[in-house]
């Protein structure tokens, strides 16, 4: 492990955060939705734009978290709002050129699991997340939970 990565565990103390409060939008509103709770919770985040390709569920997502700035296009949204970081919660097959884009667009991104649908789709989003001086962080909420530390501790028992 090298110093670009820091991993935090769930019952660790977050560092301290001083600086402006970020600004976050998200592509997806399945499981994205449960993103918007997560990001909101962060007394320095906001979320502030929303992408989705079903205008309904933009609308309906939109109107009952309070957010404005609401696009059918993520593109759109990438070019337009001053973001800081992004979640792409689309389907798999999306998460790489969603994922460039954003780094294009100089944010940090948080990505849905799996990361890409090869290894070299994932060492082409990470070689453009160090070109552009981003953080990629991939969501795999499970590494915590009591069955994925039993098993750790079993492989790590022999």
């Amino acid at each position: 492990m090298n110093g670009d990565y820091v991993v935090q565990g769930p019952t660790g103390a977050a560092p301290a955060f001083s600086g402006p409060r970020l600004r976050v939008g998200v592509i997806g509103l399945g499981i994205g939705r449960l993103h918007i709770d997560g990001w909101r919770q962060h007394p320095h985040v906001d979320v502030v734009a929303i992408a989705d390709s079903d205008a309904t569920r933009l609308a309906q997502v939109g109107g009952s978290h309070g957010i404005e700035a609401r696009y059918t296009d993520p593109l759109a949204m990438l070019a337009t709002e001053k973001l800081d970081v992004v979640s792409v919660c689309v389907p798999n097959k999306f998460h790489l050129p969603l994922t460039l884009a954003a780094l294009q667009a100089g944010c940090h991104v948080l990505c849905e699991k799996p990361m890409a649908l090869s290894a070299a789709e994932g060492r082409q989003m990470l070689e453009a997340a160090r070109a552009a001086g981003k953080r990629l962080m991939i969501n795999f909420s499970y590494r915590f939970s009591a069955q994925s530390r039993a098993l750790k501790a079993q492989v790590a028992a022999g």
